[in-house]
C-alpha cells in the first residue's frame, strides 16, 4: 500500500510538474510573440520613414519649400527614432540580470525621451528657419505636382502605421511604439498644414505662407512632444500610475488578519507594475498564518493591477486583542533558552499591601481574556503577580538555567509593566521522543467498571471507545464521553467539560490503579 501510495504521489508531482512547465512555456511563447510582433512594426516604420525621409528631402531642395523640408526632417528624425524603438524593443527582450534586476523595460521609456529631445531640436532649426524667411529673406518656393503627391503620399502612409503603431503599443503596453505612433500621427497633421501653405503659394502667390505652415509643423511638433515626455518621465521618475495607491489601499484594507498597510511604493517598467508595501499583522500570529496573509494581500492587489510584481513585508505589532498571557508567552518564545511556558496564573496585589503575606486574588489567563473590565483595570496601574513553569534543555547546569530565567524574569518587567512579582517554576522540556505502547483487549466485565464508573458521574450520559494501552509497564486507558446539562449540573463552556473530564479521569483511576486516563469528551 505505501509503494502504491508513493507511486501514486510520484504521478501527481509530476503531473503538476508537466502543468508549470506547460504554463511556463505559454508564458514565454507569448512574451516570444510579443517581441517579434513589435520587431515587425518597429523594422516596417524604419523602413516607410526612410523612404519618405529621402522623397521628401529632393523635392523639399528641388522648389525650396521650407515646409516640405521641415517635414523631410520630421521623416528623418522618425528614422532615427525608429531604429531608436528597435534597439529598445531588442533590449528589452533580455531576462532580468544580477546587474539589472528589473530588467530593461526602462531602456523603451529612455529611447522616448530622445527621440522627444531631437523633435525638439528639428523643431528649434524649424522656427529659426521659418522666422528667419519671413522677416529678413524673401525666398519664393516653386510649387510642382511632386510637391503635392509626395505630402499626399506621406499622409496616406503615416495614417496606416500610426493605426497600426498605436494598437501594437496599447496590446503590449510599448511607451517607444506609442512614441512613433504620435510622431507619426503629428506628420499627417503637419502635412496637411504644408499642404495648405502650399496651395496658398500656388493659388493667391504668398510666399510667405509655406514658412509660416513650418512655423505651425514646428509648434505642433512641440505641443504633441510635450505630453509623452511628461508621461516618459513620470515612469522615468517611478511615479505611481494615476489612482494605483488608493486602489491598492482600498482592497487590503480591512482584509483578514492585515491590522494596517503602510509604505506603499508602486512604479511603472513597461507593461509591468511593481508594487512593495509593509502591512502589520498580530505578532501572536504564527509565521505560516503571516505568510497566508501577506499571499492574499499579493493576491489582491494582482487583482486591481494586473500583470503586477508585489512583494509584501510583515510587521509584526501589538494588536489590541493582545494579553498579558500573549506578551508573556511572546518574551519566553525570544528567549534563549527557553523552550515553554505553561501553567501561567496571575494574582492582583492590593495597593493597600504590599509586604508578602499580603492576600493575593488569583487571576487566571481564561478570567482575563473573558473579562474585558478586568483587563482594563490592570491595564490602568493594577500591580500583579505572576506564576507559571518554565520547561528548558535538561543539559543545562543550574547556574546557567538560573541566568536565563533572571534574564527572563526582567524582560518580562519591561514589556509587561505591571508585573511586581514573578515566580518561576524551572522544569526540563518534554520528551521529543514518543512512547509506543501495546494495545490489549480487556474483559467485558473490565471494561464495564470503567464505562460505570464514568457514567456515575453526574452530566456523562455515554461512554463509549474504551482503550486500554500498556507503556513501560504502566497502564494507560482512552475513553470518549458525551456530556449534557442536567437540573444539577450545567455544562456550556470549555472549562465545564474540562472540570468534569477531570471528575471521570480521577474516578476511573481510583478503581482501576492505571496511571493514565485520557478523556475526550463529546456534546450530546
Amino acid at each position: 500500500m505505501v509503494e502504491q501510495n508513493d507511486d501514486h504521489n510520484d504521478h501527481d508531482h509530476q503531473d503538476e510538474h508537466k502543468e508549470f512547465s506547460s504554463t511556463s512555456s505559454f508564458i514565454a511563447n507569448r512574451h516570444q510573440d510579443a517581441h517579434k510582433e513589435k520587431l515587425g512594426v518597429a523594422i516596417t516604420s524604419i523602413v516607410a520613414s526612410a523612404c519618405l525621409a529621402i522623397f521628401k528631402i529632393v523635392i523639399g531642395f528641388s522648389t525650396n519649400s521650407l515646409g516640405i523640408l521641415s517635414e523631410a526632417f520630421h521623416s528623418g528624425l522618425d528614422v532615427i527614432a525608429a531604429l531608436m524603438t528597435l534597439y529598445a524593443i531588442r533590449m528589452i527582450m533580455r531576462p532580468p540580470d544580477l546587474k539589472y534586476t528589473y530588467g530593461y523595460a526602462k531602456v523603451e521609456n529612455i529611447s522616448s525621451l530622445s527621440e522627444i529631445i531631437l523633435l525638439f531640436a528639428v523643431a528649434g532649426w524649424i522656427f529659426y528657419e521659418g522666422i528667419d524667411r519671413i522677416l529678413f529673406k524673401g525666398i519664393q518656393p516653386e510649387i510642382t505636382l511632386f510637391s503635392f503627391i509626395i505630402m499626399f503620399v506621406s499622409i496616406g502612409i503615416d495614417f496606416g502605421r500610426s493605426r497600426v503603431l498605436y494598437r501594437t503599443a496599447r496590446k503590449y503596453g510599448s511607451q517607444a511604439l506609442e512614441a512613433d505612433a504620435l510622431h507619426f500621427k503629428t506628420d499627417m497633421i503637419t502635412s496637411s498644414i504644408v499642404i495648405v501653405g502650399l496651395f496658398l503659394v500656388l493659388l493667391f502667390h504668398i510666399p510667405k505662407a509655406d514658412a509660416y505652415a513650418a512655423l505651425i509643423v514646428a509648434g505642433m511638433i512641440i505641443y504633441t512632444s510635450l505630453g509623452l515626455g511628461r508621461r516618459t518621465l513620470d515612469v522615468l521618475l517611478d511615479k505611481a500610475p494615476k489612482g494605483a495607491y488608493q486602489r491598492v489601499l482600498e482592497a487590503v484594507s480591512g482584509l483578514d488578519g492585515v491590522e494596517r498597510a503602510h509604505d506603499i511604493r508602486i512604479r511603472k517598467m513597461g507593461s509591468e507594475t511593481f508594487v512593495d508595501m509593509h502591512i502589520e499583522v498580530p505578532r501572536t500570529s504564527t509565521h505560516d498564518k503571516a505568510h497566508k496573509v501577506a499571499t492574499s494581500v499579493e493576491e489582491k492587489v494582482r487583482g486591481v493591477l494586473p500583470a503586477s510584481d508585489v512583494l509584501v513585508h510583515v510587521d509584526a505589532t501589538e494588536s489590541a486583542s493582545e494579553t498579558i498571557t500573549d506578551r508573556i508567552r511572546l518574551v519566553a518564545a525570544e528567549t534563549e533558552g527557553i523552550k515553554n511556558v505553561h501553567s501561567i496564573y496571575l494574582s492582583k496585589i492590593t495597593p493597600a499591601s504590599r509586604s508578602p503575606e499580603s492576600v493575593k486574588e488569583r487571576v487566571t489567563s481564561t478570567d482575563l481574556k473573558n473579562n474585558l473590565s478586568d483587563l482594563h483595570e490592570i491595564k490602568r496601574g493594577s500591580i500583579l503577580h505572576v506564576y507559571l513553569d518554565v520547561q528548558m534543555d535538561r543539559d543545562l547546569d543550574l547556574k546557567t538555567a538560573h541566568g536565563i530565567i533572571d534574564s527572563f524574569e526582567k524582560r518580562l518587567k519591561e514589556v509587561v509593566p505591571e508585573l511586581r512579582d514573578i515566580t518561576t517554576h524551572m522544569e526540563t522540556e518534554s520528551s521529543e521522543y514518543v512512547s509506543i505502547g501495546t494495545e490489549k483487549k480487556a474483559t467485558i466485565s473490565y471494561l464495564e467498571r470503567i464505562r460505570s464508573a464514568a457514567l456515575s458521574i453526574d452530566g456523562v450520559v455515554d461512554c463509549k471507545d474504551i482503550g486500554v494501552v500498556y507503556v513501560n509497564d504502566e497502564q494507560h486507558i482512552t475513553l470518549s464521553i458525551k456530556i449534557k446539562s442536567t437540573p444539577e449540573k450545567t455544562i456550556n463552556t470549555i472549562e465545564d467539560a474540562h472540570r468534569l473530564a477531570t471528575n471521570v479521569q480521577n474516578l476511573v483511576m481510583k478503581q482501576t490503579g492505571a496511571s493514565r486516563v485520557i478523556v475526550h469528551t463529546e456534546p450530546d
